[in-house]
């Protein structure tokens, strides 16, 4: 098992984000973690990922705590994380000096494949800043990868891309959480589909027995969470 969550709550002041959600992933899925806006599904990444801690519940990365295995995940936040003024290739020489797990040369096939500008990211598009943030956060050979909306708002030149590089670099001993409101586009990486609602799984789903019942991930998600 690579990620397990267990009845996990998590509160902001007095909001709940989640409740009592539970989840497992094992090794070589891709996993779409899907909802409207505000249903939790950051907050659920940045809990797996050690980020943030659970009021209840437990959290296991290969069966530890989340902050005692971090190097094991990658989280990819939404927005860029970088400072405007560096290029990808600054941030890949720093990472590669401090962390065991980057691969230079895998980031380097991973800007090629993506057709990333070494450029400061302040001088980049959207598309190309999230082309490059993908190609900083696969670099990292990690059992697990937690992207939070790496397709939002970006074109469709680089939607395809970003989707093509996941297959492309796929390694059967990871697993991916990937949460989108591309759903169309992207059910055809996922293996399972997690829908969430006010903080709760209200379906966890195999993408094939939706299939073998004659329902996309799209369809399911409308009938599931409209």
């Amino acid at each position: 098992m690579v990620l397990e969550l267990k009845e996990v709550e998590k509160r902001y002041l007095r909001t709940p984000a989640l409740k009592g959600v539970s989840l497992a992933l094992e090794p070589g899925q891709v996993v779409g973690l899907l909802g409207l806006n505000g249903a939790g599904k950051t907050t659920l990444l940045k809990v797996a990922a050690g980020l943030l801690l659970p009021d209840r519940g437990e959290v296991q990365l290969l069966g530890r705590p989340p902050r005692a295995a971090r190097g094991e995940a990658v989280f990819l936040p939404e927005q860029n994380p970088w400072p405007e003024r560096r290029r990808p290739g600054e941030v890949a020489a720093l990472l590669a000096g401090t962390d065991a797990s980057f691969d230079p040369e895998r980031f380097r096939r991973l800007m090629g494949f993506l057709e990333v500008p070494d450029r400061p990211f302040g001088q980049m598009s959207k598309g190309q800043r999230a082309r490059a943030n993908l190609a900083l956060a696969l670099a990292r050979r990690a059992p697990l990868y937690l992207l939070d909306e790496p397709l939002a708002g970006i074109d469709l030149i680089s939607r395809d891309r970003i989707l093509k590089a996941l297959v492309h670099e796929w390694r059967e001993d990871a697993a991916v959480l990937l949460s989108t409101h591309e759903v169309g586009e992207a059910e055809g990486i996922f293996d399972r589909a997690v829908f969430l609602r006010e903080g709760e799984v209200v379906l966890d789903a195999e993408v094939e027995e939706l299939r073998a019942k004659g329902k996309s991930v799209v369809e399911t998600f409308k009938e599931v969470l409209a």
